[in-house]
Parts: structure tokens; C-alpha cells; sequence
């Protein structure tokens, strides 16, 4: 028995020297809101993840020597309210290097993710409520690509790029519910600027593919699961920082054909729709960060307005506390919905939203 339990610390010792590091880390957000004009009444609740959604995860790398390393990434979305476990995480291994970039496979954020949401409010500080109606260009990642292989590349002269390629994992339909993206990215001092596409064939029409169906506007004020059976999705953004204020502004455009209704089979009218975006965050103490946006999005005959702002003060390095408002205004038989809760009564819906958050 002694040798034997020295074998298995001496076999413990070696894998955990081959591994160069691992690191746990993860996020919890919860508190509380008012939402109005749902189901023809005011809603009270308790939320989870109104910013970034609470999660854990686990990353790491091996030196595998010569300038090469392999990496990995488990992330794991849950409900601190119910407990409830989210899919809307990346989980992936690859292998990489200091100059020629890195190539990953897994459950991935697409290009859109990487390269111009980082220009909306969305993807930076104002999180999972101030996405685009429906989040149709996909830049508060609602959906992560499945079966896919990444390639991601370093910087070179303020210079970044990559791609991605996700597998139906259907034989014989090759090309039903898969996808590509590809995106780059470029800064210099207080300047930067993205631009990103998203092309996918058959979205939702599979269970294993790429994507799931998507949430898409329907008549008389409704939202619908779609599956598309052709999507083109674009986005460019560009930010300069002054002092401690950051301005940006984006422009995305969704194109979805071939639409059918995911519950009923139910042929539907092709929608494209664009976002037309202008945001700023400011520090206004080393404590205290404000942001806020408008957004624009109109198409298909219909359109929206949108506002938000938002304040964030730190308790410290890893907690804080937040508060912020979102007010949609849709256009006469559109639905008015901000990410996270139901669709409006009439045209029009506002959240105020108060809580905190910890990151370990």
C-alpha cells in the first residue's frame, strides 16, 4: 500500500509539472428589477446576469516547447435564482504559438463576438440588456458555435485577424445548419476599428449543427423560433479613447431568408434588419464608470429606438454594484422586447435594473 501511494503522488507530481498553469475564475451577478408593460402589468423580479450572466470556468496552458503551447478552455453559464446550468459558454482545446497565432476546436464565439462587439455597449460594460432587438447580429453572442475550429491570429502592428469554420455534423448535408465567420481588427494609440461576417446555411434546421434556431420579430407584435435557411450577418465599429472617455460607434446589418417558423414549419417572410449604434463609457473616478447608448434599428417595414445608460461603482477590485435603465420604443405592429425579458403589451417597454457583481 506505501508503494503504491508513492507511485500515484509520484505520477500527480509529473502531470501537475507538465502543466503550466491552470487558473479557476468565474463571475456572479444577481439582483433586482422593474420591467414594465408585460402582459398588461408591471413585473417585479429577481435577476441573474443582467450585465455578463454568472458562470465558472477553467483555462490553462502546457508548454509544449519550440515556441508551441497547447490551451483549453471549460466554461459552464448558471442561474444563481434556480441553479438552473446555461450552454451559452465556450469550451475549448488547441494548440498555439507567440507569432504564427492560435488554433482552437470546440464550442466557440464566432468572429462577430471578437471582432466588432467589442464596439457595441452589448459587448463591453453594458452587458446582456443592451443588445440589439433580438440580438439579431448575434454581438451579445446569444448563440456559440458548435462543432467549429477557430483560428485566431497575434498582433502584428496593431494588426489582428481570424476565422472560424463550423461542421453541420449531418451526413450527406454537408452544408445544412453550418457556418463561417471571418474578422479583423486594427489599433493604433487611442484609435481602433473592426469589422466582422457571419454566414451560416440552414440555421436551426438540425439539432447538432452549428446553430440553434433564432428568435426573429413576427406580425402583431410577436417573436418567433426561425430557422433560416440562409444568413448573412455583417458588422463594422470604431472607438477612440480621450482622456477617460471612450466614444464608439457601430453599424451591423442581419440578413435572414428562407425563414419558416421552428415550432409550426410554417413558411415566414424574409427579414433583414439593421442596428446603427453610438455609445460612450466614462471614468468618472476610479470607483465610479458611466455608460450609455442609442441605437437604432429598423428593416422589414418596421423599426426601433432604443436607449440605455448605466452606472457602476467598485467596492473593490473584484465586487461592485449597478444600476441602469433601458427604455425600446417599437414602431406600430412591431414587438418591443429588451434582451432577458418578455415582449411587450404595446410599442413600447422599460427595465430599470439594480445589483451586484463578483468576479473570482
Amino acid at each position: 500500500m506505501t508503494a503504491l501511494c508513492a507511485c500515484s503522488l509520484a505520477l500527480a507530481s509529473g502531470a501537475a509539472s507538465a502543466q503550466s498553469s491552470v487558473t479557476l475564475y468565474g463571475e456572479i451577478d444577481g439582483g433586482l428589477a422593474y420591467v414594465n408593460n408585460v402582459a398588461d402589468h408591471a413585473l417585479y423580479k429577481f435577476t441573474t446576469g443582467v450585465i455578463d450572466g454568472s458562470f465558472w470556468g477553467l483555462e490553462g496552458t502546457e508548454d509544449l516547447g519550440g515556441g508551441m503551447k497547447a490551451v483549453f478552455k471549460l466554461e459552464r453559464g448558471f442561474s444563481i435564482a434556480t441553479g438552473e446550468g446555461f450552454n451559452d459558454h465556450p469550451y475549448y482545446v488547441g494548440l498555439g504559438t507567440d507569432t504564427l497565432g492560435t488554433i482552437t476546436l470546440g464550442h466557440q464565439y464566432d468572429s462577430i463576438h471578437d471582432y466588432f462587439a467589442p464596439f457595441t455597449l452589448t459587448g463591453g460594460t453594458g452587458g446582456t440588456a443592451f443588445a440589439h432587438p433580438f440580438d439579431n447580429d448575434n454581438a451579445n453572442n446569444s448563440f456559440l458555435a458548435s462543432n467549429s475550429i477557430k483560428y485566431t491570429s497575434e498582433t502584428y502592428a496593431g494588426f489582428s485577424f481570424g476565422g472560424l469554420y463550423a461542421f453541420s455534423n449531418e451526413a450527406g448535408q454537408f452544408a445544412n445548419n453550418r457556418a463561417w465567420s471571418v474578422g479583423a481588427n486594427y489599433s493604433l494609440g487611442p484609435f481602433s476599428a473592426g469589422a466582422a461576417y457571419l454566414h451560416n446555411n440552414g440555421r436551426g434546421n438540425t439539432a447538432g449543427g452549428a446553430y440553434e434556431p433564432l428568435n426573429l420579430p413576427g406580425p402583431d407584435r410577436t417573436v418567433f423560433s426561425a430557422n433560416v435557411q440562409r444568413q448573412n450577418t455583417f458588422g463594422v465599429g470604431a472607438s477612440y479613447v480621450i482622456g477617460e472617455l471612450t466614444v464608439a460607434g457601430a453599424f451591423s446589418r442581419s440578413i435572414n431568408s428562407g425563414v419558416t417558423n421552428a415550432d409550426t414549419g410554417d413558411p415566414a417572410s424574409s427579414i433583414a434588419l439593421n442596428n446603427y449604434e453610438i455609445n460612450a463609457t466614462y471614468q468618472l473616478t476610479p470607483a465610479i464608470a458611466l455608460a450609455g447608448m442609442y441605437n437604432y434599428t429598423n428593416g422589414s417595414g418596421v423599426h426601433w429606438h432604443q436607449g440605455a445608460v448605466q452606472v457602476d461603482y467598485l467596492l473593490s477590485k473584484r465586487t461592485d454594484v449597478y444600476l441602469e435603465s433601458i427604455y425600446q420604443r417599437a414602431s406600430s405592429g412591431a414587438p418591443a422586447v429588451i434582451n432577458t425579458n418578455d415582449p411587450a403589451s404595446g410599442n413600447n417597454q422599460l427595465m430599470v435594473a439594480m445589483g451586484i457583481r463578483h468576479r473570482f
